[in-house]
């Protein structure tokens, strides 16, 4: 029975220790070469563009029935202009990074970060981050698929809804 006893806790201690080191936390060095070897500064710096993109396109959309002298053009703009520069500064890199490696950190343990570093650094993570742009962009078509049917479902009750008179 002693020999059991010893034997089963040697177990435990070999599993406690096991459990331990399984549970490393991720290093800074570790969060920085995941965030080099997934190009997260570049796809950030890619990013950029398209935001301004999309601002500039919601700010059509809303103003698209409006009519503006050149003065109301111009201060429009201005504000446009600002808005975006206030976006640049509040995801420039050099805010974000922080940020990116505390969530990568508190997430993910110093094996996951090998592992992923891993797998980004090689020739098939490489492939999966230059195809992700297109990938997101098959999806968010896919997903409009489904969408638009639904929306324009909504609209129609919506409309029948507020057309139709009050129940007493």
């Amino acid at each position: 029975m002693k020999k059991i006893a010893i034997a089963l806790s040697g177990w435990l201690l070999c599993l406690t220790a096991f459990s331990a080191v399984a549970q490393t936390p991720a290093s800074d060095a570790q969060v920085d070469k995941l965030l080099e070897v997934m190009r997260a500064r570049q796809t950030l710096d890619a990013v950029m563009p398209q935001v301004a993109a999309s601002q500039q396109q919601m700010a059509a959309q809303m103003t698209a029935d409006k009519q503006f002298t050149p003065e109301q053009r111009a201060k429009l703009d201005r504000i446009l202009e600002k808005s975006m520069a206030g976006i640049q500064r509040a995801m420039a890199w050099e805010k974000l990074e922080p940020i990116y490696r505390d969530i990568y950190r508190q997430t993910f343990t110093a094996e996951d970060m090998d592992a992923m570093i891993g797998f980004y650094g090689s020739p098939a993570g490489q492939k999966l981050l230059e195809k992700m742009p297109q990938l997101m962009q098959n999806t968010m078509a896919g997903v409009q698929k489904l969408l638009v049917p639904m929306l324009d479902e909504m609209q129609r009750d919506i409309e029948a809804e507020l057309q139709a008179p009050a129940q007493p």
